[in-house]
């Protein structure tokens, strides 16, 4: 089980390359067919998508096997299809042999295979994804590793329950939230923030905003999916205001009350916003406690 678990098709280049490879011969005879054949997958694949699918999938097992966990994504097939030109697959093969994948994510797999050394911020940092974390945890149970998250805990010391705890719970958001970080490290916090939403507006609804933004693709920061997922906009008239107080964070939100119940219905959903200005407007030393403030 990888990442990709519930990713559309289209989404997952490894999974499309093995469906092409099976119809291939009685179901199609060309790539054209194929794309013609696919076109009732959403979203749709492309022509230049299944060509990138089929070449990734002819790699070297060793090298896709440093991908079990992270997944190959789209842009991941990209990367892996420019170094096996730029390097040759036996030199990603030597390379391959020597990286230990736990914990690292997909872009981080590209760059220990490119030969290229991955400074390390320097600060404490988890040594493992939370959906990776997510994942080993699944597979070891698929495996007989362990029966439980007791269990998986005892084999493996370096976990906690509390972060494996947190890490399955992130795992199971609805797939179409998690296709929107596709090109993004989820951190724990991120995760959380995330899980918050879902439990405010539920999941129907989160993967309703999701599959929305996936319909209409650009360039969004992780602030501008969030905000997305919760539907806050500059034209709903909410103002978010943070200042000192005292050596504390006050965080000041404003919106109409007559516009309050269309905007959020629950302190939930308020907690799962301030939640999202917390990560964008911290200090780098310590303010205190965080208040929040309803003005009425």
């Amino acid at each position: 089980m990888t990442a990709l678990a519930g990713t559309p098709i289209s989404r997952d280049p490894l999974a499309l390359a093995e469906l092409y490879q099976a119809g291939l011969g009685t179901s199609w005879k060309t790539r054209r067919q194929a794309v013609a054949a696919f076109a009732r997958f959403t979203p749709k694949v492309a022509a230049g998508a299944l060509s990138r699918a089929i070449t990734v999938s002819k790699l070297p097992t060793p090298i896709l096997a440093l991908f079990e966990t992270a997944g190959v994504w789209p842009e991941t097939a990209r990367h892996l299809i420019r170094l096996s030109r730029k390097h040759g697959p036996d030199v990603l093969c030597q390379r391959a042999m020597a990286i230990d994948p736990l914990g690292l994510s997909w872009s981080e797999i590209v760059d220990r295979l490119d030969d290229r050394q991955v400074r390390r911020p320097q600060r404490i940092v988890s040594p493992i994804s939370p959906l990776a974390l997510a994942t080993e945890y699944k597979r070891g149970i698929e495996e007989g590793r362990w029966t439980s998250m007791v269990t998986a805990v005892a084999a493996c010391p370096t976990w906690e329950r509390t972060r494996l705890s947190k890490a399955i719970a992130i795992s199971k958001l609805p797939s179409e939230v998690l296709q929107l970080f596709e090109l993004k490290r989820i951190t724990y916090d991120l995760g959380a923030t995330l899980v918050k939403i879902r439990k405010a507006i539920g999941e129907r609804e989160m993967a309703a905003r999701a599959n929305k933004m996936l319909s209409a693709p650009r360039r969004r920061t992780i602030d501008e999916i969030v905000a997305n997922l919760l539907q806050v906009r500059p034209e709903q008239g909410v103002e978010l205001a943070v200042r000192r107080d005292h050596g504390a964070m006050v965080l000041e939100f404003k919106v109409k009350l007559d516009e309050a119940e269309e905007l959020l219905v629950g302190a939930s959903e308020i907690a799962a916003l301030v939640q999202v200005a917390v990560m964008n407007v911290r200090f780098k030393r310590n303010v205190g406690t965080v208040s929040v403030r309803r003005q009425r």
